[in-house]
């Protein structure tokens, strides 16, 4: 069974070889490996081209800029495996043997096969992600059980680099990621979960998560273009819940604690945005109705007895202080 690895490339020159030869290294043989160079400036292109020639197995596309959603979505079309499973190009595979755990008698058949991540950071610290409840889980009848489970218990990890995905899912009902937002993987999973209909869990720590301080997602995530972004995210979710969508309650909920997240990162807004982002914020309070979860009950309550703008505040300096100590 061939499982299409696909692998965004942007600028990564000094992670590049390191992320592809985890992929070299897997003891499962049947992959592609389809590297999408998005108009790289610093020689990345050229290391691709000279990955792919020590190994028939990659396949390098060079495109002009597009960004991480519109690189994955290439790799996506290009695909032709009947899983796929992306990796970015700063993170790496941590066991040789992971691929061909996960591509297991047992699991085949499953449209969803879920595994879990070891976070790395600055100064050697990592931190491994909780166990799943693994019995519990796959004894549920179906993927829409799981995910209400998962969300419930602030389980579910929205990662696209966490899970291996049947190809047909994505293909027949149009999975891409929307171009242009912050936390694309956000609505895309939303979506995946949507249209599974089975799902298997393992506590594998298979994907290494690299934090690095110039990486996207740390230069980007506490800036008012990603309020921007969940404001589309919002507001798309906002719609599909009114109408009734599979899974719309835990949907609900699971934006809840979103919004929350959002509230965590408001002080550290430069002053000229936090007016844009309290509007942002204020504009989709209605996701705190979903409100279930302990974090999200407490921003409810804030909100409703002391005004929006307080909410936010105490939010962001209990996220502050709870940062300081854990450091």
């Amino acid at each position: 069974m061939k499982v299409s690895v696909v692998i965004p490339v942007y600028d990564v020159k000094a992670y590049l070889r390191r992320c592809v030869d985890s992929v070299l290294r897997q003891t499962y043989q049947d992959i592609e490996i389809i590297i999408v160079d998005d108009g790289s400036t610093d020689g990345s292109g050229e290391l691709c081209d000279e990955l792919a020639s020590t190994d028939n197995r990659i396949i390098v596309i060079h495109q002009e800029n597009q960004g991480l959603s519109g690189a994955r979505n290439t790799g996506i079309l290009c695909a032709t495996g009947e899983y796929i499973i992306f990796l970015d190009s700063d993170d790496a595979w941590l066991l040789d043997n992971g691929l061909e755990q996960l591509i297991q008698r047992d699991n085949i058949g499953s449209d969803l096969i879920v595994f879990k991540n070891i976070d790395f950071w600055e100064k050697n610290r990592s931190t491994r992600s909780n166990d799943y409840d693994v019995v519990l889980l796959n004894q549920f009848p179906n993927a829409q059980t799981v995910f209400s489970y998962l969300v419930r218990t602030q389980a579910l990890r929205i990662s696209a680099c966490f899970v291996l995905a049947r190809r047909r899912i994505l293909i027949d009902n149009n999975l891409f990621f929307h171009p242009g937002i912050i936390s694309e993987d956000l609505t895309w999973s939303l979506q995946l979960w949507q249209y599974a209909k089975t799902v298997t869990i393992n506590n594998l720590d298979f994907y290494g998560y690299y934090h690095r301080n110039n990486s996207i997602t740390t230069t980007t995530s506490n800036t008012i273009c990603a309020y921007h972004s969940y404001n589309i995210i919002f507001k798309y979710w906002k719609n599909q819940c009114k109408m009734g969508c599979v899974n719309a309650e835990a949907i609900g909920i699971f934006l809840a604690d979103m919004w929350v997240s959002r509230g965590y990162n408001y002080q550290k807004l430069p002053n000229k945005d936090k007016a844009e982002a309290l509007q942002i914020l204020c504009r989709n309070t209605d996701f705190l109705d979903y409100a279930e979860t302990p974090k999200a009950r407490r921003a409810k309550w804030i909100v409703k007895h002391c005004g929006i703008r307080f909410a936010v505040n105490v939010l962001s300096w209990y996220w502050r202080l709870r940062n300081h100590i854990i450091v």
